[in-house]
C-alpha cells in the first residue's frame, strides 16, 4: 500500500564540493507527514533517496526520525547538508549514459514503512519529487533549465525519467504560452502578440508545423553559432541585471524584426527611435533605431552597433540615449535622438531615470574642493562616427560658430533639448 504525503524542499543550494575528483552537491530538505494518526508506540522513519537507479548516491545522513511538530501537530523530518556523490563506473573514466548532463532527469525521494503492532498492518509510504536536472557548472544552467520547461510544458507523468530519450514535439501556442511565462516570471511583464509573431518567424521560418526538441535547445538560430532558447536566455540576462525598469514599463519593444521596424518609423517624425534586442549576440545585448529623411524626403533608417552587458555596466541605457551623438568631421556632434516611439519626448520617456544633477565646484578650485584632487569631472558618452557624406542637413544645422555662442548661453545638460526645439522649427 502506497501514500503521498505531503512534502517541501527548503534550502536547496547549488553548493558543489571538489574531492577526490568526484562531484559533491550539498542541499537540505523538509518533508512532512500531513496524516493525523492515533498515538502509537512506534517511531516512524524516513529516508531519502536518490534515484534508484541511476548515476547518484546520496551521502549524509539521510534517514530521520519523524518527530511532532508544536505548530501544526503534523510529524515532519528535515535532513540538513545531503550530499550528492556521482558514481564511478569500474572501468571508466566516466559515467556518460546516452543523454548529456542537461537532459538527464532525476528524483529525490522519501520512503517510510509505518507498522501497526496491534492490527498487524504495515503500510509503506513513498514522496517522490518532480523530476531535476543535476549540473556541475553555472554554465549548464540554461539548458538545464530547458530541459525542465520543455518537461513540464508536454508531460504530468513525474516518474518519466527517460522523456528525453524521446522528447517529443511541442506546438507552438504551447511554447509561446510557456516564453511570455518566462518573462513574465522574471520580470513584471510578458509577451505580447507581436514579439511572439517575431519570435514565431525567427523560430520556425515559414514552416509552421511543430516544434522538435532539438530546434528549440540544439540547433543554431538562422545560422548563428547558438540556439534559439540560449538567445532568449541571453536577453532575460541582460533585462534582469540592466534593463528590468525599461523593459517592465514598456519602453522596450524588444522583440522586433528589421522589416517590421521600419514599416514602424517610415511614417514618424525624424530622429523618432525604438529599442530592440539584438539577433545576433548570444549573451544578449539591446540597441536602437532612428528614422531621418534625405532631402527628397526618402526616409533614412540608422542603427547603432548592439550594447551588451559589458557597456551596460559602465553606463545606463537612459544616460547612453540622453548623451548619444553621431559626429564626422568638422561638425559638431549632434543627438540624433528626439522620440521613443511612437510620438514620446526622450526626455519624458528616460527622464526620471537619468542620474539627478548637482551642484559642483569649480573642477579647478582646489581650495574650496572637498576632496581635495583638483581633477575634472568627465562623463562616459557613446559617439558613433560617420563620413560627413552620410549626415542630412537637417541633422546639423549650426557652424561651430553658432554651437559656441549657443553653449555659452545654455547648460551642457540642455543643449540637446535647445537644439532640437530649433531644428524642428
Amino acid at each position: 500500500m502506497k501514500n503521498h504525503p505531503n512534502y517541501s524542499f527548503r534550502n536547496i543550494r547549488a553548493e558543489k564540493h571538489q574531492k577526490e575528483k568526484f562531484l559533491l552537491f550539498l542541499f537540505s530538505s523538509l518533508f512532512r507527514f500531513l496524516v493525523k494518526l492515533q498515538e502509537f508506540n512506534y517511531q516512524l522513519k524516513v529516508k531519502a533517496m536518490f534515484d534508484k537507479f541511476r548515476k547518484f548516491n546520496i551521502l549524509g545522513t539521510n534517514t530521520k526520525v519523524m518527530n511532532m511538530e508544536e505548530s501544526n501537530g503534523s510529524l515532519a523530518a528535515e535532513f540538513r547538508h545531503l550530499q550528492l556523490k556521482e558514481q564511478k563506473v569500474a572501468g571508466n573514466r566516466t559515467n556518460e549514459g546516452p543523454l548529456v548532463v542537461t537532459e538527464e532527469l532525476h528524483s529525490l525521494s522519501f520512503e517510510s514503512e509505518l507498522q501497526l503492532n496491534q492490527s498487524g498492518l504495515n503500510i509503506k509510504l513513498e514522496a517522490m519529487s518532480l523530476p531535476v536536472v543535476v549540473i556541475s557548472n553555472v554554465c549548464q544552467l540554461p539548458s538545464g533549465w530547458a530541459s525542465i520547461l520543455w518537461y513540464n510544458m508536454l508531460t504530468s507523468e513525474p516518474r518519466n525519467l527517460k522523456f528525453f530519450l524521446s522528447p517529443p514535439q511541442a506546438k507552438w501556442c504551447q511554447l509561446s504560452e510557456v516564453l511570455s511565462w518566462q518573462f513574465s516570471s522574471v520580470t513584471k511583464r510578458g509577451l505580447n502578440q507581436e514579439q511572439l509573431n517575431m519570435l514565431a518567424d525567427k523560430l520556425l521560418g515559414r514552416n509552421k508545423g511543430q516544434i522538435p526538441w532539438t530546434k528549440f535547445c540544439k540547433q543554431s538560430a538562422n545560422e548563428k553559432a547558438y540556439s534559439f532558447w540560449l538567445w532568449i536566455e541571453g536577453i532575460l540576462d541582460v533585462i534582469k541585471r540592466h534593463l528590468l525598469s525599461l523593459w517592465n514599463d514598456g519602453s522596450i519593444m524588444g522583440f522586433i524584426s528589421k522589416e517590421r521596424e521600419k514599416a514602424l518609423l517610415s511614417d514618424k517624425c525624424p530622429g523618432t527611435f525604438l529599442l530592440r534586442f539584438s539577433e545576433s549576440s548570444r549573451e544578449g545585448a539591446i540597441t536602437f533605431t532612428w528614422i531621418e529623411y534625405d532631402l527628397c524626403n526618402k526616409p533614412l533608417f540608422h542603427s547603432v552597433e548592439p550594447y551588451t552587458k559589458k557597456e551596460l555596466s559602465a553606463v545606463s541605457l537612459p544616460d547612453i540615449i540622453r548623451t548619444y551623438k553621431v559626429m564626422a568631421a568638422e561638425n559638431i556632434p549632434e543627438n540624433p535622438l528626439r522620440f521613443l516611439y511612437p510620438n514620446i519626448p526622450k526626455d519624458k520617456a528616460f527622464g526620471k531615470y537619468y542620474p539627478k544633477p548637482t551642484e559642483t565646484q569649480e573642477p579647478m578650485d582646489v581650495e574650496n574642493n572637498p576632496d581635495k584632487s583638483g581633477y575634472m569631472k568627465t562623463e562616459l558618452i557613446s559617439v558613433s562616427e560617420v563620413h560627413p557624406s552620410r549626415l542630412q542637413d537637417n541633422m546639423l544645422p549650426m557652424s561651430p560658430d553658432d554651437y559656441r555662442a549657443l553653449s555659452q548661453l545654455v547648460g551642457p545638460r540642455d543643449i540637446d533639448a535647445v537644439v532640437s526645439i530649433l531644428i524642428s522649427c
